[in-house]
């Protein structure tokens, strides 16, 4: 019986083993590789212009239900947009009101509930449903400073992530109540490590690139479940790396400045890499990179254990990873492209970038759809 059970255990174990993978990155690659090894699709999307739905500067945009649901942060304006394109409807409501707002950090959507969530920073959240008209307002614990993102995890719990020095909390609706706070790091090194746009979704759950520790964690798991990690092996930061960091941000604040990220990874004293968005697909997992001074985008197949690291495809494209939402990369089309955009697009999506006036229109979505 004891040697049943043992068994068990060590398969346990090494299933466990498994799923926390190590990725070995070399970030000195420039690969060559063509923007179709990494999509199966592009889709071409033309957002409607009108007086009404002009969009200054798109933060976030997230996919639900055959919409678009896209955050302006400089208006604090959610636009909506059908799949084509076409504008639906907007969401701003800015006062003091009930049913207002005098900022928006950020938007998500409670997809347990089908509502439109606008967080704002000191501590409120608007409902709305999926049309734009307004539900409830709910003031949060005071405990959390900052509210900078908010993720649903089931019907009650909702995930903040927050600039402070912890940088995580679940928080219970129905009581009212923080259930945990995590992701604890010390003053100094909450100034570079922060946890905004360090998510992404994937087969149901939200997953966190901690990139203090080079971790990527399943935050919907309660328990956080190191799924796998990042290995940039020479470039990984090193402990002494990091002490030299809180005493250079010491320093930094006595002169009343704060972290220049472009001085600190220059230095190489501190750290030599620093990580933006990732993603996961059903073949890769990828990671934007700031390194030597440039963006690296790094592809990792998780079907023949492959890693890929380039600055632009074979075809001179690049698919930054500033827009994420599911399996997609969205870009915004730029006329300096052209030559290379030329060269990836179909005929009607072609003629769609005919169409498009870059200097009076609304942004010309190029979407990469991740295998």
């Amino acid at each position: 019986m004891r040697s049943v059970i043992f068994a068990i255990f060590l398969l346990s174990l090494l299933s466990c083993q498994k799923k926390n993978e190590s990725i070995v990155i070399d970030l000195n690659r420039n690969d060559k590789v063509s923007i179709f090894d990494l999509v199966d699709s592009i889709s071409v999307i033309k957002l409607e212009t009108k007086p009404e739905c002009f969009i200054k500067f798109m933060k976030q945009i997230i996919s639900h239900k055959n919409r678009f649901y896209i955050f302006d942060r400089m208006l604090y304006t959610v636009f909506c947009f059908d799949e084509s394109g076409r504008f639906l409807f907007k969401i701003n409501k800015l006062g003091r009101g009930p049913d207002e707002y005098v900022n928006c950090g950020f938007i998500n959507i409670d997809k347990f509930n089908d509502k439109i969530m606008m967080l704002v920073p000191w501590g409120y959240i608007l409902y709305f449903d999926l049309d734009g008209n307004f539900i409830s307002k709910v003031r949060l614990p005071e405990e959390i400073r900052n509210y900078n993102e908010v993720h649903s995890i089931n019907n009650d719990v909702l995930l903040f992530l927050s600039i402070n020095e912890y940088r995580a909390a679940y928080y219970s609706l129905s009581g009212n109540k923080i259930l945990k706070r995590f992701l604890k790091v010390t003053p100094e090194q909450r100034t570079l490590f922060l946890p905004i746009s360090k998510t992404y979704n994937f087969d149901g759950s939200i997953f966190f690139n901690d990139d203090l520790n080079n971790t990527v964690i399943n935050l919907t798991d309660t328990t956080n479940l190191v799924k796998y990690s990042w290995d940039f092996g020479e470039n990984n930061i090193t402990e002494e790396q990091m002490k030299g960091f809180e005493s250079y941000q010491k320093e930094q604040y006595g002169q009343g400045r704060g972290v220049n990220l472009d001085e600190v990874l220059t230095s190489k004293k501190y750290m030599k890499h620093h990580p933006g968005l990732s993603i996961e697909s059903k073949t890769y997992r990828g990671i934007e990179i700031r390194y030597n001074g440039s963006s690296k985008q790094v592809f990792y197949n998780k079907e023949n254990k492959e890693c890929k690291v380039i600055k632009e495809t074979i075809e001179g494209v690049t698919p930054y990873m500033y827009l994420i939402y599911d399996n997609s990369i969205v870009n915004v089309y730029s006329d300096k492209n052209a030559a290379a955009f030329d060269k990836i697009l179909t005929e009607n999506q072609k003629k769609i970038v005919e169409s498009h006036k870059s200097d009076s229109d609304n942004p010309l979505l190029v979407i990469y759809h991740l295998k």
